[in-house]
């Protein structure tokens, strides 16, 4: 009986078919993914979000998130490296990340592995 009812709250890990490769994906896709995969199996992160990310940009807050949980890489002389989000901003659609919309950004396309995109979406459903 113990076992049944752990089995009911370990969800097995189910992995999103539109990432199948290695690949690492922008930014904003892998913003998309994991607001879909929330919306998909109704996790109760949903629920937490202020209101005004569920009016104007769910997605944003998504890209802001994995800033913050999952190592995020982009370009800034040429080469893709970890990047240091502290006191920057997503700009272009989560493109890019610069001190203000205005402002040239300092990290440009912006991507998220596959391996750390399935830890973030681990972590999504362990929230709350």
């Amino acid at each position: 009986m113990f076992l049944t009812a752990l089995s009911g709250y370990l969800k097995p890990t189910r992995r999103l078919p539109e990432w199948r490769d290695n690949k690492a994906r922008s930014l904003s896709k892998a913003a998309q993914l994991a607001r879909r995969l929330v919306e998909a199996e109704g996790l109760p992160i949903k629920n937490f979000l202020p209101q005004q990310y569920l009016t104007d940009n769910f997605d944003n807050w998504f890209a802001e998130s994995m800033l913050r949980e999952i190592p995020v890489y982009g370009s800034r002389a040429g080469r893709l490296e970890r990047v240091a989000a502290r006191g920057l901003q997503l700009t272009d659609g989560a493109q890019n990340l610069g001190p203000d919309a205005a402002s040239p950004p300092v990290w440009r396309d912006l991507q998220v592995r596959r391996t750390d995109f399935n830890r973030y979406l681990d972590w999504l459903r362990s929230v709350w």
